[in-house]
């Protein structure tokens, strides 16, 4: 039977606009949970909001390697009124200042994997036995790949604002609102729930209290979008001693692997070489 689903491309959107990527693992249970006794002020900045937020994005920025994984879900509005969740399961490997690694499984397109090493990107797709390449025309660090990709390429790492040298940079300069919601468990992990605001989503984060404070889950809900649709990542497996050798970021392509070509500002290409912005 033919699938009438479709898909957008808002998906990859990331934290701030991102970006990744209601029936995720370790949620809190919906039957054990209190009412919410923080009353969000109006369009006003908490400063203890915004200084849980910043604590987690110092600390994070502050790590020259780091990993989690991400269960992704996000709803699209069919053409008849319907919205249906997609998603996907991804593994984030990063190393400062200008390497990532991100391996993705989706639920219904399979397993992708993202190599990024300042020099070149590298898309690989096993079960089509393709990859496409864009070598870049100067070294960059991640802020700079991640403008590069999204820009040149239209590719948006999602969440990808978590990766660069100030994580919450973009997100406190669109903020527009954010208060204290509370403390809450997420899978036995004390959490200071934070919700913000900004001209086009609504946000909240959990971020776990204590030395080490990494988010837990982000839940975002697009009100300019048809349908209003919501975005949720769910976050584990955090670990500040991942094995970032250099052969975890390199990719040789199989005997007999088909090179596929990009879309470079909206020009069919093969990438080789991109133009300098």
């Amino acid at each position: 039977m033919k699938s009438r689903a479709t898909r957008s491309s808002w998906v990859a959107a990331g934290l701030a606009v991102l970006a990744l990527q209601a029936g995720i693992a370790n949620a809190a249970d919906p039957a054990a949970a209190k009412p919410a006794t923080a009353v969000a002020p109006a369009a006003e900045i908490d400063a203890d909001a915004l200084a849980l937020l910043k604590k987690f994005g110092g600390f994070l920025a502050a790590q020259p390697r780091f990993g989690f994984e991400l269960d992704l879900s996000y709803e699209v509005l069919q053409e008849d009124g319907q919205r249906l969740e997609f998603g996907s399961f991804r593994r984030y490997t990063i190393r400062r200042p200008d390497h990532l690694r991100i391996d993705e499984v989706r639920r219904s397109d399979g397993v992708r994997e993202m190599y990024l090493d300042g020099k070149q990107l590298t898309v690989w797709i096993p079960a089509d036995n393709a990859y496409a390449l864009a070598k870049f025309s100067q070294h960059r660090d991640l802020d700079a790949t991640l403008d590069l990709v999204r820009d040149a390429l239209n590719i948006v790492v999602p969440l990808g604002d978590l990766l660069r040298s100030d994580p919450m940079a973009r997100i406190e300069e669109n903020m527009a609102s954010a208060y204290v919601v509370g403390r809450e468990d997420l899978a036995g992990v004390p959490c200071d729930h934070v919700a913000w605001r900004s001209d086009e989503v609504d946000a909240e984060a959990w971020i776990a209290a204590g030395d080490q404070p990494l988010v837990q889950r982000v839940v975002l809900h697009y009100r300019q979008l048809d349908g209003q649709p919501r975005f949720s990542a769910q976050f584990r497996s955090w670990t500040l001693t991942p094995d970032v050798a250099d052969s975890k970021f390199e990719f040789a392509p199989p005997e007999g692997a088909e090179q596929l070509p990009l879309s470079v500002r909206g020009r069919d290409a093969q990438p080789k070489e991109e133009s300098a912005p």
